[in-house]
């Protein structure tokens, strides 16, 4: 029988069995995937989120769990995970499920015990202090060709949110449950915006796709519900090599994600200030119905409400035809300037053109958040209007067809 290693706070241990398993447990009456969640984060050399965790209700390749029935034991390969590109780290991250408008009860995460490779290692965390939400209590790294771990207790009262800033990626604080109330609700009711949509599940190897824009020569902006549940993420564009690319940020609240790639590319403006653009022209350039066509669609219309669906402020209406794989597609003005980028179309016997799309200002704002500084444009009030062929020939080189693979 192999000897047990029991970690204390800050220590550290070699795991020998790198395609690991790792069991957790709770003296407390609260159960994993009921009261409780857990979540693994990979995290760049920064300690910056690299790409998307495993939730218990959305394992990765990389982190499978044992039973769908009983959540606490999970399988992890780390050699898979830490070969793509950026991960230096990986943390595992409990935490209490907080969901106001189901009536939840108060839960607090008091212990939690987890053992690593059938009990070789073992790391009792406690928490410290009352009311906590949230805690990273264990960190997996490597060094000298080996995988190790450190025990840790870095505790939050406010839970998963306010590490979001920390690591710049949103993290889905949603209990396992309320998906099923998320699509009873769209039964009822027609919504385009992403908080009411259910997380994408995906088979192993399905694809999809959607569009992106460059903002700069190494990142681009799409939708958070094109690259959500992505285990691989590729940009093409006729006549140029494919590229991989990497989530820096993603926000689901404004259905908004920035990836990166490392080859420099061609980028498009965002606007600045507007004002007065209620029936203003723009402009979509996108890759619709992928599946049909490959070309790059261009599509004109007009801003036809400064809200959107229950007057959302964070959104426009547009009248421009949008299929499914635009989202992700810029809107742009006469300028060349990107007022917003398309999200959703409200899908309804008796509405046509209405679709949405996310507003420049949080656009920038989510640029802001990430870190990303953008050139500042001369002053839109003088520049030269643009015709539409002008416009997708000045644009086109910017936009790419995202492709993702579950």
């Amino acid at each position: 029988m192999t000897a047990q290693t029991t970690l204390v706070l800050g220590a550290n241990a070699v795991i020998a069995d790198v395609r690991c398993s790792v069991a957790f447990s709770s003296t407390s009456p609260l159960k994993f995937g009921q009261q409780l969640g857990l979540l693994w984060l990979p995290l760049d050399a920064n300690r910056q989120a690299v790409c998307s965790p495993a939730y218990l209700h959305e394992p990765k390749d990389w982190a499978t769990i044992d039973d769908a029935n009983n959540p606490s034991k999970w399988q992890l390969n780390l050699p898979k995970l830490f070969e793509q590109q950026g991960v230096h780290f990986l943390q595992l991250i409990a935490y209490a499920y907080d969901e106001p408008s189901l009536n939840l009860p108060a839960v607090e995460l008091s212990n939690v015990c987890l053992t690593l490779n059938d009990g070789a290692l073992r790391y009792d965390f406690t928490a410290r202090e009352r009311h906590v939400k949230a805690a990273i209590i264990l960190e997996i790294y490597q060094r000298n060709g080996q995988f190790k771990c450190r025990a840790l207790d870095e505790a939050s009262t406010q839970g998963l949110t306010s590490l979001e800033q920390r690591v710049q990626v949103s993290l889905d604080v949603r209990p396992p449950n309320t998906h099923a109330r998320i699509q009873a609700a769209q039964q009822q009711q027609a919504c385009p915006h992403n908080e009411m949509r259910p997380p994408r599940h995906v088979q192993a190897g399905e694809t999809w796709t959607g569009t992106a824009f460059a903002i700069d020569p190494h990142h681009l902006l799409t939708c958070y519900h094109v690259i959500e549940s992505a285990q691989m993420i590729g940009i093409r564009q006729q006549g140029q090599p494919d590229r991989e690319a990497q989530v820096v940020l993603s926000d689901i609240g404004s259905d908004s994600a920035i990836i990166r790639v490392s080859d420099p590319l061609p980028n498009i403006p965002l606007a600045q200030q507007c004002s007065d653009i209620l029936g203003e022209t723009i402009t979509t350039l996108g890759f619709p119905l992928s599946g049909l066509s490959s070309q790059l669609q261009v599509t004109q219309g007009c801003i036809s409400g400064l809200t959107g669906l229950n007057d959302d402020i964070r959104y426009l209406q547009f009248t421009a035809p949008i299929q499914p794989g635009s989202s992700g597609s810029p809107l742009l003005l006469p300028t060349g300037e990107v007022i917003g980028m398309v999200t959703a179309s409200l899908v309804h016997e008796h509405a046509q053109n209405m679709n949405y799309a996310v507003k420049f200002q949080l656009l920038s704002a989510l640029i802001a958040s990430a870190g990303i500084s953008l050139e500042s444009k001369a002053d839109s009030s003088s520049a030269t209007l643009l015709t539409t062929p002008q416009l997708s020939k000045q644009s086109r080189s910017a936009l790419w067809l995202v492709g993702c693979q579950g």
